[in-house]
């Protein structure tokens, strides 16, 4: 003959004096529950340290307008100390933009690549003129390299190679003169 005691292997019973009392234990639900609890957990934290940080360096401080591409840079102050474009491994990548103290006059535009200065990198007064034009391959100073006046006359003339300094340095007179 059928009973429930049979039916349901969960079931037991216990003694109290005198009186039988049945209860069901969830040994192997509560195994599988902690399973999947467990799971749900350590899924949670994989998302919450994938969301935090997003490759930024401990000293950046996001903004609301940064996107993945460009980081922005402030100082203690709050002003804007630069823009910093970035590839997927969060390398500078693309022109990144310095700015003098106010935040807001660009100081210098500096191409990377990938983590490393190539490319054309200029240099500007405060009064916005270039100051230095030069060029940089695998971060090294190579080609021409020009600085200025102030006033926007060329100054001088250096030509690099690996980013060593060749002979052959020009400087000009503010009215153009070659000095000697």
């Amino acid at each position: 003959m059928w009973s429930p005691k049979e039916a349901n292997p969960h079931r037991k019973y216990i003694s109290c004096g005198s009186r039988k009392i049945r209860y069901i234990y969830f040994l192997n639900l509560s195994v599988t529950m902690k399973n999947k609890l467990q799971l749900i957990l350590i899924l949670s934290l994989c998302i919450l340290i994938a969301s935090c940080n997003q490759g930024k360096e401990p000293g950046d401080q996001a903004d609301e307008g940064d996107t993945p591409q460009m980081v922005k840079k402030r100082r203690e102050d709050g002003t804007l100390s630069s823009l910093n474009p970035v590839d997927e491994e969060q390398y500078m990548h693309g022109v990144k933009i310095n700015f003098y103290e106010d935040g807001l006059t660009v100081h210098s535009k500096i191409t990377y690549e990938h983590g490393r200065k190539h490319g054309p990198a200029i240099w500007f007064f405060k009064s916005g003129k270039i100051y230095e034009h030069t060029t940089y391959f695998e971060n090294k100073k190579n080609g021409l390299t020009k600085r200025y006046y102030e006033t926007g006359e060329l100054y001088e003339e250096t030509t690099f190679e690996a980013g060593e300094e060749l002979p052959g340095k020009k400087r000009y007179t503010k009215d153009g003169k070659l000095i000697d």
